[in-house]
């Protein structure tokens, strides 16, 4: 278990094959586990991607260009996609921080 996540490894492949083997559903797994609906799908699509160190903590943060900031800013200001989407095409780490740079960039202009 990290400081940034509650869950460990092992709590987070129980909880996908809970999901998986449609022994309990989103709904019931949020509740029993307190965790939110997208934490568990993102949690999948870091397993789908990358099997069970998908879901391992990364213990150093990713830098991202000037240039990706700015056009995954300016797809979502355009309408393109979804946050979730955006973060997924760019490979950002979370919504969280591409919600800072929509921030930031629009204050900038402002």
């Amino acid at each position: 278990m990290s400081k940034r996540s509650p869950k460990s490894v092992e709590e987070k492949c129980e909880i996908l094959q809970l999901y998986l083997s449609h022994k309990q559903s989103l709904s019931q797994l949020t509740k029993t586990y307190q965790v939110s609906d997208y934490t568990i799908r993102h949690w999948m699509k870091r397993y789908e991607s990358d099997g069970v160190d998908g879901l391992r903590e990364k213990h150093t943060w990713k830098r991202y260009s000037k240039a990706l900031k700015e056009q995954a800013v300016q797809d979502y200001l355009d309408g393109k996609e979804s946050t979730y989407d955006i973060c997924q095409r760019y490979e950002i780490s979370s919504r969280s921080v591409l919600s800072r740079w929509i921030k930031e960039y629009t204050s900038s202009k402002g």
